[in-house]
């Protein structure tokens, strides 16, 4: 899955997404060295849960309306200020 990160610096092709320590999502990339990547720091758990719920349900719609990951898709990391957990 290829996402552009936070600050915009980074465009991965994910092959592993996870909630990292203090907030942080690491995506780990699809090369040889299986190389990880900072790509979004959120303030609280919880919004970081909330991108991580994001990505889930863009892939399960791709899924569904393609059967397939559709490859010209890049999901782009929110700012913190951009995730209202409630």
């Amino acid at each position: 899955m290829w996402i552009r990160s936070q600050d915009k610096e980074i465009l991965i092709n994910a092959t592993c997404i996870c909630l990292g320590s203090e907030n942080h999502i690491c995506a780990y990339a699809s090369n040889a060295e299986g190389d990880n990547w900072y790509i979004g720091k959120y303030s609280t758990r919880e919004k970081a849960l909330k991108v991580l719920d994001m990505i889930e349900r863009l892939i399960k719609e791709q899924i569904r309306l393609h059967n397939v990951w559709q490859i010209g898709v890049v999901f782009p990391m929110p700012q913190d200020d951009e995730v209202d957990c409630w």
